[in-house]
C-alpha cells in the first residue's frame, strides 16, 4: 500500500469539501441555538419532533452530501479516470473516502447525539427509562449511514446509492418501531429508571458490531479489486 498517497486523497476531498462542511456547520450550530429559544414556548412533544428533525437534518444530509460528492460523483461525472493514473490501488482509493467520509459525519453524529441527550433527558423531556431506545435510535442512524457509505463505494452508481438510502432510511424507521414493541424494551421506555436488560445490551452491542464490520467488510472486499470497473 502507497500510504503517502491516502493522505494526500483525503486532503483533496477536504479541500474541496471545506466549505460545504462549513455551511452544514452553521446550520447545525443555529438548529442547536434555537432549541433553547424553543424550550418552554411550545409543547414539549413538538419540541421533540422540531428537535430531532433541525438536529439531524443538518448532519445526515451532510453526510449525504459528501458520499454523492466524493465518491459517485466522481465516476459519474468522469473524473475518476484521473485517479486512476495515480498509483493508488483501490483499497487505497477506498480508504481514503472512508477516512473523509467517516470522521466527519462522525463528529456531526456525536455532536447531535449529545445535544440531543442533554435536550431529551437534561430538560427531562423524556423520562430516564428512554435512555436505552433513544440510544438504540442514534446507533441505528449511524449503522444506517456506514450502509450507504459501504453501497457508494463498492458499487459508485447514482442510483444504487439512491436506492440505498431510501431502503436504510424506510429500514432503519422499521426495526426501530420494532424494537420499541418489544417486550424487554417497551414497558420501560416511560419508566423512572434506566432498564439495561440483557435484551437492551445485545440490540446496541449488535448495532456497534453491524456499523464496524460494514466498514471492515467494504476494505476487504474492495481489497480484492483490481481496479475501478
Amino acid at each position: 500500500m502507497n500510504s503517502s498517497i491516502v493522505p494526500q486523497l483525503v486532503r483533496k476531498d477536504f479541500q474541496i469539501m471545506s466549505r460545504t462542511i462549513f455551511v452544514f456547520a452553521l446550520v447545525s450550530l443555529a438548529a442547536i441555538g434555537i432549541l433553547p429559544l424553543l424550550h418552554g414556548r411550545i409543547p414539549n412533544w413538538v419540541l421533540v419532533n422540531i428537535g430531532f428533525m433541525m438536529l439531524l437534518g443538518p448532519a445526515a444530509t451532510c453526510g449525504i452530501v459528501l458520499i454523492m460528492k466524493t465518491n459517485v460523483f466522481e465516476k459519474e461525472k468522469s473524473t475518476q479516470p484521473f485517479i486512476m493514473s495515480l498509483p493508488v490501488s483501490v483499497k487505497e482509493f477506498t480508504l481514503a473516502k472512508l477516512l473523509i467520509n467517516l470522521p466527519v459525519f462522525g463528529i456531526f453524529w456525536l455532536v447531535v447525539s449529545a445535544v440531543a441527550f442533554y435536550f431529551a433527558f437534561g430538560l427531562k423531556l423524556f423520562p430516564p427509562g428512554a435512555v436505552p431506545f433513544v440510544t438504540m435510535v442514534f446507533l441505528g442512524v449511524f449503522v444506517a449511514y456506514t450502509c450507504i457509505l459501504s453501497v457508494s463505494l463498492l458499487f459508485q452508481s447514482l442510483a444504487i446509492t439512491v436506492l440505498s438510502i431510501m431502503t436504510f432510511e424506510l429500514g432503519t424507521s422499521a426495526y426501530l418501531w420494532t424494537i420499541a414493541f418489544l417486550d424487554p424494551i417497551g414497558p420501560y421506555v416511560y419508566g423512572s429508571a434506566m432498564v439495561w436488560n440483557s435484551t437492551a445490551i445485545a440490540i446496541v452491542v449488535t448495532q456497534v458490531i453491524i456499523a464496524i464490520s460494514v466498514i471492515l467488510a467494504t476494505l476487504h472486499i474492495q481489497s480484492t479489486k483490481r481496479d475501478f470497473l
